[in-house]
Order: C-alpha cells, then structure tokens, then sequence
C-alpha cells in the first residue's frame, strides 16, 4: 500500500507530537511492505523521515488548518495515489479519495468542553463527531476511550480499537550522572524534588497537587521542591495566584518547556512523580516516570489506571488528604518507594513504539481488506 499521514502535530507541543513521532519512527523502521508520504505543515520539518516522501501542506491557523484538512490533503492524497490516510489526531477530511484511519486519542473535547479554549471548543465540536462517523476505523489510546467512542457514536465494536502508546526508549538506557548534573543545572533545580510534566492547564489539576504540597510543608519545611516541568496553556494565573498565597513561591519552580533529550535527566532527579489529571485519554508523563525508576501517584479516574496498573499509587484527583498521605509516604518510607520503582520499570517495559506500530499495521491491514 501507499500510507499517507498527516503528521502536523509534529508542530506543537505534548502527547499528540510524542504519538506522532513515536508511531512513525516504529512504523518506517519496521515495515518493508508498504510505502509511506509524510504531510506537515511546516517545511521546517523536511528531512525529519527520509525513508518516506516529504510533502508540506500549509496551514497553522485555525481558519487555514480547516482549509488545509478538507480541502489541501485530500487533493494530495488523490495527487499522490494513496492507497490508505491515518489522521492521527482527531480530525479527518469530510471528503477523502481513500480510506481514512484516524487516532480518537479520547472525547474531552465533547465530554468536558469547559477544559478546552473558546475557539478549539468550536473546533473540536465539528471535527470529532466527523473522525468518528465517517472514518474507516478509530485507533484510540486507551480501553476507557474506547466504550466513551463507542457509546457517544454508537461506533460498533469492531471498528474501534484501543492501542497503548509508546515511550522515548533512550529512558531505559543508563545515563551519564555528571550530564544529569549539568542538565539540572541549567533549569537551577537541587538534587531531589517533587516532579510534574504537563501543560499548565486546568484540566490537569495542579491545584490539587499545590494544596496538598503546602500541608506537606506545615508539617516539615525540610520537604524536597515541587518542580513543575512543560508550557503554559491557559487560565494558569490563578495557579500562580495560589502559589504566593500560601507562601510557596520560593519552594516551586517552573521550568517551563523542557527539550526531549533533557527530560529524562530532570525524571531523573525526582523522589515523586505526582499526576494528577482529572481526564485524561492516556497520560503519557506516568509512563515516563516509571521508565526512568520514579515511583508515581496518579488519579484514580479515565485512562491513568490503564496505564500505571497497579504499579502506582491512584488517588482521587480533588481529595487533598489522600494526595498529601500518599506523597508523605513515598518520601518518608524508602522502603516503599525503592519497590514502586522497581514494580513501575517493570510496567513501563511493557509498553513500546514497536508493539504500537505492530498493532496500527494490523489496522491498517485490516482496513485494506475491506475497501
């Protein structure tokens, strides 16, 4: 077959980039059956997949990714003979001369549109009821999104499948400490810490976490700093407001974006990893931590059971008490903490770009057979 995907997710920021790097990396260093064409929107990222044909199709803006989506990549998909079309996030052509597969990461969009700006509100509300009905075949990240897809839709079974993501592999591998050091030194972190990875957004309940870290400071002051670690996303100044309200500022700090080659040293340097979303379709941070040897404490809601199993520590992500008992007793029982890593490296080596890539060419081939 002729495989084309839309890999414009390449250009942001999160767990969309990470899924689209990481599947096609897996997916041309594996497959020698197919042919592959790589859209984006941006030429910044030609040369990025040179066993496949590169092409760029403009459009970044909210008006131009409309035009560019239903209208610019199904003409080079008719152009370029494509025998079958993965949209892996979300959005799909109305129209398109192929097959289409398309990655339904999860429905927070629709489900919980108080999560979302105005504008992608909007947008999402056209384009997931159109990914879900008139796509071929729906990947989804997670067996929770998966009944959501098939109960809001009313998507059969069998046209729906859950795949687990994958992980950066090079988190398995020993790393240098003195490169370590210097890395954490560069975001003027100390040498131990309580860690979050995540856009700074409502929906991921950093609040909860503030709570319950400043009850862990009124009992000892002596408590590692809580490092916050990825972009602003919107409707953060009350987080901040928070902060110097109850007198942390000196104790949190943020590093804002940090590179992917930096990310497994600042794991790293974390006693606790703590996630505490309050939806989530998969949760790709968990996994990380517990790639680099980090004992983790999730939510006990949507996807992140799925993922962490019983490896982690789950709480109810608004129960302050909980959060502040469970981060006490990964930082005061070494006993504890030293066998939730060893339990969460084990968990996280069942996951891989490799087993995802296995399992979406088997989509693939399956919707083959059908057209």
């Amino acid at each position: 077959m002729r495989i084309a995907i839309d890999a414009s997710t390449i250009s942001t920021q999160g767990g969309p980039r990470s899924y689209v790097l990481g599947l096609l990396e897996a997916l041309l260093k594996a497959d020698r059956g197919n042919d592959y064409v790589v859209f984006y929107n941006d030429p910044v990222h030609l040369g990025r997949f040179p066993k496949a044909r590169e092409i760029v199709l403009p459009g970044k803006s909210p008006v131009a990714r409309l035009w560019r989506e239903h209208v610019l990549l199904p003409l080079a998909c008719r152009r370029e003979g494509i025998d079958l079309l993965h949209c892996p996030k979300s959005a799909i052509p109305y129209f398109s001369p192929c097959p289409v597969v398309v990655t339904l990461h999860d429905l927070i969009p629709i489900k919980h549109p108080e999560t979302e700006k105005f504008a992608a509100r909007l947008y999402w509300r056209l384009q997931i009821p159109i990914a879900a009905r008139r796509s071929a075949f729906i990947i989804t990240d997670s067996e929770h999104a998966r009944q959501e897809i098939m109960a809001d839709f009313r998507v059969p079974p069998e046209r729906v499948r859950a795949i687990m993501l994958g992980f950066n592999p090079a988190m398995l591998d020993p790393r240098d400490p003195a490169q370590g050091d210097a890395v954490r030194g560069r975001y003027a972190l100390p040498d131990r810490y309580i860690l979050y990875v995540g856009t700074i957004q409502p929906r991921k309940n950093i609040n909860t976490l503030i709570e319950a870290y400043a009850r862990l400071r009124q009992e000892d002051d002596r408590v590692p700093r809580l490092v916050i670690t990825g972009r602003k996303g919107w409707l953060y100044d009350r987080l901040f407001a928070r902060i110097g309200e109850l007198g942390l500022t000196d104790s949190v700090i943020f590093t804002g974006f940090v590179a992917d080659e930096d990310l497994p040293f600042i794991y790293d340097g974390a006693q606790v990893f703590a996630y505490l979303s309050l939806f989530e379709g998969f949760g790709l941070p968990p996994l990380e931590a517990m790639a680099c040897g980090v004992p983790v404490i999730v939510s006990n809601t949507t996807s992140l059971p799925e993922v962490v199993g019983d490896a982690g520590i789950g709480v109810a992500p608004t129960d302050v008490a909980a959060v502040t008992i469970a981060l006490r007793q990964l930082l005061d029982q070494p006993q504890v903490a030293a066998s939730m890593r060893r339990t969460g490296l084990e968990r996280a080596r069942t996951f891989s770009w490799e087993r995802c890539a296995a399992e979406t060419l088997a989509v693939y081939g399956a919707v083959a057979r059908k057209a």
